[in-house]
Parts: structure tokens; sequence; C-alpha cells
């Protein structure tokens, strides 16, 4: 007891636990905050509304990828680096990089947003749907475009206390107004325009916050200075590096939003709802295996300097022990849907359940998946991953959509399990070959 109390000591006491502790209590915070107010969202919009919601964020998700997070993190690697050597300049070129691709980004989602509203008709029967997918996706464009630069800064910086705010306001923020306006009545409209209202909230507070962080950090630029060093700077410096995270980054964001989008194609917005919860209660359970593959991040990478045989053997160990925990997970989270489902969002959703049930085999063969990410990294095939992913889409599109015709949401079920299941085997074959080869060598 003494021994595992003076380790415990010795870990709050450490600075980098101290700080992933905090952004995880903050993440953890927003998660649950979003995951309640979605609850009662479905529950007040019922089955059919909540479906046309549903399909709207589903192509706002799509169509702001090019606004997601990879290229943030790619850039906080290059900023820490110019930090820590106080070299300003280089800090400057950078984060005008950040804001001069933001800013492109932005340009990109709102062009494509243009079309949503003639997307969906086509898709959907429904233009209205693609309206509301348009609004939320210039709500990602207001809330991600100075966010992601008071984001990194924070990163950088420390100010980690300060960074877990920001997380948890932009994460419960957005859907608390959107749940206050679809109390009062507004129903989807207001939900969307909730979204907007409070993406707008994250840009002015994120332009204060960065404001006054840039006055008290000497190094960091202020937004006039951001400005000119945007307009100065060219983009083929930086985007190398980035261009690959970002890919990889978002490919999985692509594989968890185009299911719900294909499948409202041939079923009904009461079904997409069913199908949705379904899907993401049981991506919710299997998040749970999430800290591994963050531990995994670091520790593969000091393998691979240190011992082959023992990486490759970890990397099988590891694979296979999440393996049999995705199977208890999904199995326990399946056991427990009935009761979850009927409390929680009532009995209108409780077909839901039938789907959870489908996707056990999906969600027990996840586990194997947990390390491949940082493995890709780890020996830098990171090109390999995306091109496995590439082609599995290709294929994957058109059978998960004739599934979807001729089988409704059970083809949804089951084009999601292919899907996964053929990646993650694919991409865990070809690493076992490569760190082989690794070992002989």
């Amino acid at each position: 007891m003494n021994f595992i109390k003076d380790n415990i000591l010795h870990l709050r006491q450490h600075s980098f636990i101290k700080n992933v502790a905090t952004l995880q209590m903050g993440s953890f915070t927003g998660s649950i905050i979003q995951a309640g107010i979605g609850i009662v969202i479905a529950r007040l919009l019922q089955p059919e509304l909540f479906g046309v919601y549903s399909l709207a964020i589903g192509l706002a998700s799509m169509t702001s990828l090019v606004l997601g997070m990879g290229i943030q993190e790619a850039v906080s690697s290059l900023l820490g680096r110019a930090y820590v050597q106080k070299d300003k300049p280089e800090m400057e070129n950078i984060l005008g990089f950040m804001l001069k691709i933001t800013f492109l980004a932005a340009l990109i989602v709102i062009v494509v947003s243009i079309f949503l509203p003639n997307i969906s008709s086509r898709l959907y029967g429904n233009s209205l749907i693609g309206i509301y997918a348009a609004i939320i996706a210039v709500a990602a464009i207001l809330s991600s475009f100075l966010f992601t630069l008071t984001y990194s800064s924070f990163q950088v910086s420390g100010k980690i206390k300060s960074l877990a705010v920001l997380m948890l306001s932009d994460q419960s923020l957005r859907h608390s107004l959107s749940l206050v306006l679809v109390i009062v009545g507004f129903g989807v409209a207001g939900a969307i325009s909730g979204q907007l209202t409070g993406a707008v909230i994250i840009f002015i507070t994120s332009a204060v916050l960065f404001n006054n962080f840039t006055k008290r950090e000497p190094l960091f630029p202020g937004l006039r200075g951001l400005v000119l060093a945007a307009n100065r700077i060219n983009i083929k410096k930086y985007l190398g590096f980035t261009l690959w995270v970002a890919l990889d980054r978002n490919m999985g964001n692509v594989f968890m939003a185009l299911p719900v989008i294909l499948t409202g194609i041939y079923v009904s917005a009461s079904e997409v709802s069913y199908f949705k919860l379904a899907f993401g209660y049981t991506n919710l359970a299997l998040s749970l295996l999430g800290p591994i593959s963050i531990l995994l991040n670091v520790e593969f990478p000091k393998l691979q300097f240190q011992d082959n045989e023992k990486l490759r053997a970890n990397f099988i160990r590891v694979s296979l022990y999440s393996l049999l925990l995705s199977i208890v997970l999904t199995s326990a989270a399946a056991i427990a849907s009935p009761i979850v489902f009927k409390i929680l969002y009532g009995e209108s959703y409780l077909p839901s359940i039938n789907y959870v049930f489908g996707l056990i085999i999906y969600g027990a063969l996840y586990g194997i998946g947990v390390g491949l990410g940082p493995m890709w990294r780890a020996i830098n095939k990171v090109k390999v991953s995306i091109i496995i992913n590439s082609l599995v889409m290709v294929g994957g599109i058109p059978l998960g959509l004739w599934l979807i015709e001729n089988y409704g949401l059970s083809g949804s079920v089951i084009m999601v399990t292919i899907w996964f299941t053929i990646s993650h085997l694919i991409s865990f074959v070809y690493l076992i070959k490569k760190l082989n080869q690794k070992v002989v060598q």
C-alpha cells in the first residue's frame, strides 16, 4: 500500500501527468454534457425530426472535414519546436500559415455549402436538410477559425487550464444553446440556430482570449501581425508536413460520418435515428479503448529505437488484448441496451436496440485496430494507411448503397461491419509483415 501511495504521489507531482489529467477532465466533462444534451434533444424532437437533424449534422461534418483537427495537430508540433527555441519569426510564420490555411479551408467549405440544398434534395428528397447542413458548416467555420490559433497557443505555452476551459466551452456551449431553443419550441431550426449562435460566441471569445494572451506572451504575434504573416507566407513551406497528418486524421471522421449519410438515401428519417443512436451507443462503449491508443503513440516510437522484436511482440499482444476488451465492452453494452434505451431515450427509440445487437460483430472486432494508428506513425507509413482506407471506401460505398437499398438498416449494419473489419485486418496483416522484415534485418 505504501508503494502504491508513493507512486500515486509521484504521478500527481509530475507536470505531464497533471496536464493530461486536466485536459482529460475537461474533455470528459464536455463529452458528458454533450451526450446528455443529445439525449434530451432526441427525446424532444422524436425519431422523425431527430433523423432530419442527424442527416444535417452528417452532411455538415463531411463538408467541413477540411476544417478538421489534423492540420492543427501537425502545426502544433512545428509551433512547439519554435517555441522551445524562442524563434519568434518562425512562430509568426507558422501561426500565419495556420490562419491562411484555415481561411482557404473555410472558402472551400462555403463553396461546397452552396450546393448542399441541391445535394440533399437529390439524396433525400428534402432540400431543407441541405440548408440546415450549410448553416452548421458555417457555424463550424466560425467556431474553428480563431479557436485553432488560441488552442495551439495555449497548448504550446503550457496554459493547460485555460486550454481545458476553452475545450469545455466549445464542446458544451453550442449544444446547450441548441437545447434551449428546442425546449422553447423551435424544433430542428432551433437546434441548428443554437449551433450558429454558439459558434459566433466562440469566435468572439477566442479573439478576446488570443488578444489578451499575446499581450502577456511576447513570443506570440498579435492578430494584426498574423494577418500580415498570412499574406506573405508561402503555404508550400509547411503544407507537405501537415497534409498527410491531416488526411490520416480525417479518414476516421469519414468512416464515422458516411454510414449515417448513406443510410438516409434509402430509408426514412425515423429509421436514420434508430441507426444513428445504435451506432453512436456502440461507439461510446468502444471509446473506452481510446486511452490505450493514446499511450501507444508514445510507447511504440520508443520501442522502435530499442528493440524491433519487442515492438512486434507488443503490437500483437496489445492488439489481441484490445480485441478481447472490445468483445467484452460491446457485449456488455448490447446486454444493457434495452434498459438504457428505455430509460434514457424512451419508448419511441426502442427499435434501435435490434441494431445495437446487430453491431456486436463490428464492435467485437474493432479492438484489433486500436494499435494501428500509433504503429503507422511509429514506422512512418501513414501514406499506406491512407491508401488502404481509400481503397476500402472506393469499394465499400457502392457495396454499402446496395446493402442499404436491399436490406434497409440491416444493410447499414452489415456495411459498417465490413468496412471497419476489412480495413483493420488488411492494415494489421501489412504491419505484421513489415515488422517481421524489421526483425529479420
